[in-house]
């Protein structure tokens, strides 16, 4: 990944691994603090979308890795893309779920 430097690729994959489990601690603080009441299915569906996510760009890096250049790229760039446009829809879909929730309660 970067090319002739012992230190960084593995400083690099620490990093992920570390934010990794300081997003998988604070998910159910976050939802709750956004009230989102969060349930089997909903976990479900953002726990896919970040597993897609994540071996997304561990598939482009390992393309690069592989010297396959191109293909790495517009494999990050493609469905790299797709799956931002995906999760900024998983959280309007959430958010209006919650909206929607709070409104026929009143």
């Amino acid at each position: 990944m970067f090319p002739q430097a012992t230190i960084l690729d593995p400083l690099f994959w620490m990093v992920m691994g570390a934010t990794q489990v300081f997003l998988f601690q604070n998910a159910s603080y976050w939802a709750s603090e956004f009230k989102l009441n969060m349930n089997p299915a909903k976990w479900l569906l953002v726990g896919g979308w970040w597993a897609s996510f994540l071996l997304t760009i561990a598939g482009a890096f390992t393309l690069l890795g592989e010297n396959e250049g191109n293909a790495g790229w517009y494999f990050l760039g493609v469905v790299g893309t797709a799956l931002v446009i995906a999760g900024f829809g998983i959280g309007r879909l959430l958010f209006w779920l919650r909206d929607r929730q709070h409104t026929s309660a009143s």
